[in-house]
């Protein structure tokens, strides 16, 4: 399986105004790198987590079906399935939503066949198959879990500090209060 992103999320989990106040900025001086550290830390906290903080689109590429039939989604929250298509001989065909369940309350996200319908067999051995995801906790950044973005705070406060990140308590901070949300393989 490949997975693509094709749209990042439009907004970020934190604004700027929210961090001006958190560090206690009053000018605008700074913007641009206080903008730049929202997106670090909102990377930093989507490696840390295993999930997608605000909606984004990405495509998974898969060769088959696989043997058991259901499709493990490797992306956390998900939102919807956007997009289920197969080759078929000279084009792509889209699946009908009704053809297939997505079981997202599970730890590990899933699409399974209808119940009365059966996965179509791509007329390709290679990328035969394309999905399109949303994954996120939504649209916006009041979506976002409150304990996330209060890390996503403390994270740019660290990187504004200018100091080590190594022992710096601040970004100890962002983590336990990231570490409830993480997904953890076993």
């Amino acid at each position: 399986m490949r997975i693509e992103l094709i749209s990042e999320a439009e907004r970020l989990p934190v604004l700027l105004s929210e961090v001006r106040d958190f560090l206690k900025i009053s000018h605008p001086d700074e913007d641009a790198m206080i903008a730049g550290y929202i997106r670090a830390a909102t990377g930093a906290c989507e490696n840390f987590i295993g999930r997608k903080l605000i909606a984004q689109k990405w495509q998974l590429i898969l060769n088959d079906w696989g043997n058991s039939g259901e499709i493990q989604i490797p992306l956390s929250p998900v939102l919807a399935i956007d997009k289920m298509e197969y080759w078929n001989g000279t084009s792509f065909q889209e699946i009908a939503a009704g053809d297939y369940l997505l079981d997202n309350t599970s730890y590990q996200a899933k699409i399974l066949p209808d119940a009365t319908s059966q996965w179509p067999e791509p007329d390709r051995n290679v990328a035969g198959i394309q999905i399109v995801v949303s994954a996120g906790f939504g649209e916006g950044q009041n979506d976002v879990p409150h304990d996330i973005r209060l890390g996503i705070l403390h994270w740019v406060a660290a990187a504004y500090e200018g100091a080590g990140f190594g022992d710096n308590q601040t970004l100890f901070m962002a983590e336990k209060l990231w570490q409830p949300y993480r997904r953890m393989v076993l």
